[in-house]
C-alpha cells in the first residue's frame, strides 16, 4: 500500500496484492473481497497483479495444460470499476513460464497487454503528484483484450469472446440479461462424493432444474429466474420442511435470484480463505442489487455454530468467510456437519433470511479516517517471526539465497535454488506451482541457502510459528523430506543469473548435490527451554525471539540438535554477533 502523510494525515494512495499462484478454482476469486471492499469503501484504487501464465501439473509434476481464470473474474472487476470512484483492475505480469516458443497457445498473445512498464509509471506519477487517470485507462483496456484471450481459449459451457464482446458492449455489462436471454447451460454445482451430506446434492440438482448458467458451468453460482423462482422455493421447502413461513414468502417472490454454493469451511472447520472472495466475486460481477441465496456445506464447529446462534453479526465481525456472507446474502442456509464428527449424526441446518443485514452493510459509507497509527505493535505474532528470519538471512547472514520466502511482501510462489557454490553465478532453478504437503513431508515457511559453510551448499528449511507449542511433531524431518521430494523432480524454469533470462528446464537437480538442515523458530521468552521441545519437533536447530519493545531490541535464544545444528548455530551465532548494522536489533543470549 503507498500511502502520503499530508497535513490532514496519512492519506493511501494505492493498494496493489501480488500473486503468482495458479488462476485455478477458488484461488482465482481469492482476492476478490478486497478489490471489492478497497474500491467500494471509497479508500483507493486496488491492483491486483497476476503471474501471466501458469501450468496446471499432474501427480507427477509434469505439465498438463496452460491455466487461465475464467473470463469473468477480470471481467467483474472492469464491470465493477464503472460504478465506483476509485477502480480496482487486474493487471498481468510476465511469467517465468511464458515462453510462446515452448507452447503454441500463446504465440498469438499480444506482449504489450503485460502491465509492468504502467504500473511503474502509475507509481512514478502518484509519488509525483500527476494526472495518473489515462494510465488506469489504459489497465483496463488491456484488462478487456487480455480477458479476450482467455475468453478464446474457453472449453464448451463457458462464454466465448464474442460473448463477453456482447456483454461489455450490447448489454451495457448486464450479464444477467445477457444469460437469460440465451440460456446457453444450466448451472450445474459439482459436489465430490466425499463431500456429500445432508441436503446438498438434492439442492444442486433442484439449482440445476430451474436454473441458467452464469459465464461458466464450472463457477459455484448460477442464476433461477424469476420465472421459475417460486417452483424453486417450493423445492428448497420440501428439502426443509423446518423452514418458516417468513423466509419463505420472502423467497417465493417473481425476481431473479442468484444460487451460490460452496463447502467454505476444511475438514476441521477453520474457513477456507479463497472462499471469502466468492460472494463479492459475484456482486461486482452482477450488481449490489442482485438477490443471492448462498448455500454453505463445509463442516461447522460447534464454536463457531454457538456463535452463530447467539449474534449472528457478531461471528460476521471475527471470521472473514462469515463477514462475506453475511454482508452480500440476502439469504442464507447452511447444512453442514458438526465436528467434531460423530457415527450417525445429522448434519445441522439453519435457515436465515439476512436481506436486512445484506442492506445494513451496503448502507455503511463512511469516509476513510486518518491512517496514522502508532509505530509501536500492539501486539507480536508469527509475522514477526517470519519478517525477523527475512531480516537474518537476507540482511545479517552473508553468502546466502533466499529461495522461499513467508513474510508480507515475500514469495510463496516457487522454491528456487542455485546449482553453484557462489550465490552470485551459475544457474537458478524454480520449482512452480507447489504442492503444500507430499507424503510424510511439509512446505517450509523459508527456504533459504547458505554457501561456504560446507562443502556443499546447504539446503535450510524453516518452520515458523507464534508459539513453541504450535510446532508440529516430527516437523523438522518433514521439511527437509519435502524439499528432497520436490529435487526429486525437473525444476520448471532455469536461468543464469548473469542473463536473467528464464527458460523451460528439463535439467535433473540432484539433492545429493547439497547438505540439509531443519529450523523451528517462534516467539518465546529468553528463559524458555529450546530442549523441551528439541525430541516433539526433531529440529537441527531450534531459535526463539523475545522482543523487548522498550529498547527496541529482540534478545534470540539459539541452540543445535545435531552436529549440522551445532555448526550452524554455531556461524550464526558469530554472524550475528559480530555484526554492526543498523539493521541488526538482534541480541544473542
Amino acid at each position: 500500500m503507498l500511502t502520503e502523510e499530508t497535513t490532514e494525515g496519512e492519506q493511501i494512495l494505492i493498494a496493489i496484492e501480488f500473486c503468482s499462484a495458479l488462476q485455478a478454482g477458488n484461488q482465482a476469486w481469492q482476492r476478490s473481497g478486497r478489490a471489492y471492499s478497497s474500491a467500494r469503501a471509497n479508500l483507493c484504487p486496488y491492483l491486483y497483479i497476476i503471474d501471466f501464465v501458469k501450468y496446471e501439473l499432474d501427480a507427477n509434476r509434469n505439465r498438463k495444460a496452460l491455466r487461465f481464470p475464467n473470463a469473468a473474474i477480470p471481467y467483474s472487476y472492469c464491470n465493477a470499476s464503472k460504478y465506483w470512484q476509485y477502480p480496482a483492475i487486474q493487471v498481468y505480469f510476465k511469467s517465468e513460464e511464458f515462453q510462446p516458443e515452448f507452447d503454441a497457445l500463446l504465440q498469438t498473445f499480444d506482449t504489450s497487454l503485460f502491465g509492468e512498464q504502467d504500473v511503474s509509471a502509475l507509481l512514478y506519477g502518484l509519488i509525483y503528484n500527476k494526472d495518473v487517470t489515462p494510465i488506469y485507462s489504459a489497465l483496463l483496456k488491456k484488462s478487456l483484450k487480455v480477458l479476450d484471450f482467455m475468453a478464446a481459449t474457453n472449453r464448451t459451457n463457458s462464454y466465448s469472446q464474442q460473448d463477453w464482446e456482447s456483454i461489455h458492449n450490447d448489454y451495457s455489462g448486464n450479464i444477467l440479461a445477457f444469460s437469460k436471454q440465451h440460456k446457453q447451460f444450466p448451472f450445474t454445482k459439482k459436489i465430490a462424493q466425499k463431500s456429500i451430506s445432508g441436503h446438498n446434492k438434492d439442492v444442486a440438482l433442484l439449482a440445476s432444474q430451474y436454473s441458467i448458467g452464469i459465464a461458466s458451468k464450472d463457477l459455484p453460482f448460477g442464476l433461477i429466474p424469476s420465472c421459475h423462482r417460486i417452483d424453486f422455493a417450493d423445492g428448497l421447502y420440501s428439502l426443509y420442511p423446518e423452514m418458516d413461513r417468513d423466509f419463505y414468502h420472502a423467497l417465493a417472490v417473481e425476481n431473479d435470484l442468484i444460487v451460490c454454493m460452496f463447502k467454505g469451511f476444511k475438514p476441521h472447520g477453520d474457513d477456507a480463505r479463497p472462499d471469502r472472495g466468492i460472494l463479492p466475486f459475484i456482486t461486482m460481477l452482477t450488481s449490489e442489487t442482485a438477490e443471492i441465496l448462498t448455500f454453505i456445506y463445509g463442516e461447522t464447529s460447534v464454536a463457531t455454530l454457538k456463535k452463530l446462534d447467539k449474534n449472528i453479526l457478531s461471528l460476521a465481525n471475527e471470521n472473514g468467510l462469515w463477514n462475506s456472507i453475511v454482508s452480500l446474502s440476502d439469504f442464507i442456509i447452511l447444512d453442514a456437519p458438526l465436528i467434531p464428527k460423530t457415527d450417525g449424526a445429522q448434519n445441522i441446518i439453519r435457515i436465515i433470511q439476512n436481506k436486512a443485514n445484506k442492506l445494513a452493510a451496503l448502507a455503511q459509507n463512511s469516509n476513510p479516517s486518518n491512517m496514522l497509527v502508532s509505530p509501536i505493535p500492539t501486539h507480536y505474532t508469527e509475522n514477526d517471526v517470519d519478517t525477523f528470519l527475512h531480516i537474518i538471512f537476507h540482511h545479517i547472514i552473508p553468502h546466502t539465497f533466499e529461495g522461499f520466502c513467508n513474510p508480507p511482501g515475500g514469495d510463496w510462489s516457487g522454491i528456487s535454488l542455485i546449482d553453484s557454490l557462489n550465490p552470485f553465478y551459475g544457474t537458478e532453478f524454480r520449482w512452480l506451482t507447489l504442492p503444500r504437503v507430499s507424503k510424510e513431508s511439509k512446505r517450509p515457511d523459508h527456504v533459504t541457502v547458505l554457501f561456504g559453510l560446507k562443502e556443499q551448499p546447504l539446503i535450510i528449511c524453516t518452520e515458523s510459528k507464534e508459539s513453541a507449542k504450535n510446532l508440529e511433531p516430527g516437523i523438522g524431518p518433514a521439511l527437509e523430506n519435502y524439499m528432497k521430494d520436490l529435487l526429486s523432480y525437473p525444476p520448471s524454469v532455469e536461468r543464469k543469473l548473469t542473463s536473467g533470462t528464464w527458460t523451460i528446464s528439463s535439467s535433473p537437480v540432484n539433492a545429493l548435490n547439497f547438505c540439509f538442515a531443519s529450523i523451528g523458530c517462534f516467539l518465546a521468552p529468553a528463559s524458555f527451554n529450546l530442549s523441551s521441545i528439541s525430541g516433539k519437533c526433531n529440529c537441527d536447530v531450534l531459535i526463539g525471539f523475545d522482543i523487548t519493545p522498550s529498547s527496541n531490541r529482540c534478545r534470540i535464544q539459539m541452540k543445535g540438535f545435531s552436529e549440522i545444528g551445532d555448526e550452524l548455530t554455531k556461524y550464526l551465532t558469530t554472524t550475528i554477533q559480530n555484526n554492526i548494522l543498523p539493521i541488526n536489533i538482534f541480541d544473542v543470549v
